[in-house]
């Protein structure tokens, strides 16, 4: 095959994403994510709507709506993206993509963006769900729409970090089972009790947690002190606990650099991994 006769990386990338879109699209993985979501949704804002529960203002009603997003994120993120890469390992997969003329960086960020696209639809779903719930108690007027689009930007970014920690896990093992449990148990149970020793219990402030940083996911609507320390007795013995929030600026810096430094670092695995099927 003549080589100057292929399309360019431009053309192959758009085309990767494409058919990686479709594919997860139709999947029934998407399809009970997509559920979960409108369950949650639907939860939340017909439980506010029958207990009257419209908060005290707009922005306090959207941010407990938001402030779920951090666990539901690595939910969605780890599932999307947790075999991404370990499906052209340990599977037959790899001998039908990994022989293409095609480069491994191009089908890698093509299968990114297309993973990142299904899960912004989620996340647009369940904002959208929140947002009919605080229009239907505060009205066009009590939203609070420039603190509401940076919280959903923030949100944008924790889903592009969470797909980058994702593909890492994957990258890591050759079979997508495997990949895809140590994704889940790493990403929302490690991430749970690393804030929990280090931040509650400790007091140490959990910087390098994406569940810590996806706290931060509303608070351009409703802020928080930095963290708050509340004390119990017990006899003679006082125990101390420790309720942690990331600055705004530093939830974001957070995010980015997961989505940067583990997407890179996915893509040189891919890149020199050997495919065994």
């Amino acid at each position: 095959m003549d080589i100057s006769q292929l399309p360019s990386d431009a053309a192959q990338w758009k085309t990767a994403v494409s058919r990686q879109w479709k594919f997860y699209l139709r999947t029934w993985r998407f399809i009970g994510l997509l559920g979960f979501v409108l369950l949650i949704g639907l939860v939340f804002t017909v439980v506010s709507i029958v207990q009257g529960d419209s908060g005290a203002s707009g922005a306090d009603y959207l941010y407990n709506a938001m402030d779920s997003l951090g666990t539901f994120g690595v939910i969605i993120g780890a599932f999307i993206g947790g075999d991404a890469i370990s499906m052209d390992f340990g599977s037959g997969t790899g001998y039908f993509m990994l022989v293409l003329p095609v480069k491994r960086i191009v089908l890698l960020l093509g299968r990114y963006a297309a993973a990142f696209m299904s899960t912004l639809i989620l996340i647009v779903v369940y904002v959208a769900i929140a947002l009919v719930g605080a229009l239907y108690f505060w009205g066009i007027g009590g939203i609070p729409w420039l603190d509401f689009a940076q919280s959903f930007l923030m949100a944008a970014l924790y889903g592009l970090a969470v797909l980058s920690t994702a593909f890492f896990f994957s990258a890591l093992f050759r079979s997508p089972a495997v990949s895809m449990v140590v994704t889940i148990l790493v990403m929302f149970l490690g991430f749970e009790i690393i804030d929990g020793v280090v931040g509650s219990s400790l007091g140490y402030e959990p910087w390098f947690s994406l569940l810590y940083a996806g706290s931060a996911i509303g608070l351009p609507l409703e802020g928080q002190p930095h963290y708050t320390a509340r004390s119990v007795s017990f006899g003679h013995r006082t125990i101390t606990t420790y309720l942690w929030y990331p600055y705004v600026w530093e939830g974001i810096a957070i995010m980015a650099a997961y989505f940067v430094v583990f997407l890179v670092i996915s893509a040189i695995i891919y890149q020199y991994k050997e495919s065994k099927g």
